[in-house]
């Protein structure tokens, strides 16, 4: 295990049909290849919808194959793991582990010494994507994954797919890899840190992620990352 890690963690890449619809998907793997990352987040929102053609959905695979390093994906409200959507209708590449298990799953990497945890949107209705976390596993670094809109006035609490500070910091992780929001945020809370990525597609963000240990010492970096327009 490295004393270090990177994670380039995205969401909201919204991939669309047609001409340059998979633009922000192409410029974050080129970001992944170019910074030499050990591991790819997509916190939901992959797909603008489920109904995006086989073809588009070919593309995507073909762009994961770029990669060599684990990718973990995380079904969002836009491209929910739902009969007849995107991720029923393809076959994906041996080191892209899908999120499915409607409790949420975790996804051990042990040669990087990480664990990652979320809850996949399984239909367009409402859930609570950041309760009910298992405990901490085994491997040093601890992750949630969670697509959702948290929660900073009394107004906010109308929409849908909540997250509150108070279950970011009640998470026992050392980082947690939001997406939904389409601009990059640092909402971190108590001793955990959290970000929410911003949209490769929409704003040409994702962030980089350094877990860095040395002795008792450890830390976690957040770099945000502006790509090409």
């Amino acid at each position: 295990m490295s004393d270090h890690v990177r994670m380039l963690h995205a969401s909201d890449v919204h991939i669309e049909n047609g001409p340059g619809g998979d633009k922000g998907l192409v410029q974050l793997v080129d970001a992944a290849l170019e910074l030499e990352v050990d591991v790819v987040v997509l916190v939901g929102d992959t797909f603008d919808d489920n109904r995006v053609h086989d073809t588009t959905i070919a593309g995507f695979v073909t762009h994961l194959e770029r990669l060599r390093v684990p990718v973990v994906v995380l079904p969002g409200n836009h491209d929910p793991y739902m009969a007849g959507g995107v991720y029923h209708r393809t076959e994906l590449p041996g080191h892209v582990h899908l999120i499915t298990e409607p409790d949420g799953a975790t996804v051990e990497l042990a040669h990087l010494g990480l664990e990652l945890w979320g809850r996949p949107h399984l239909s367009f209705a409402d859930q609570s994507p950041l309760v009910d976390l298992p405990p901490r596993g085994a491997q040093p670094w601890q992750v949630a994954l969670a697509h959702g809109h948290l929660v900073r006035y009394d107004e906010d609490r109308h929409r849908s797919y909540l997250i509150t500070s108070e279950q970011i910091a009640a998470t026992d992780r050392d980082y947690v890899a939001l997406g939904h929001w389409d601009v990059q945020h640092d909402v971190s809370a108590g001793d955990v840190v959290a970000w929410y990525s911003g949209s490769p597609k929409r704003y040409a963000s994702c962030a980089l992620v350094t877990f860095r240990s040395s002795g008792d010492a450890r830390s976690v970096h957040v770099d945000p990352i502006k790509l090409p327009g």
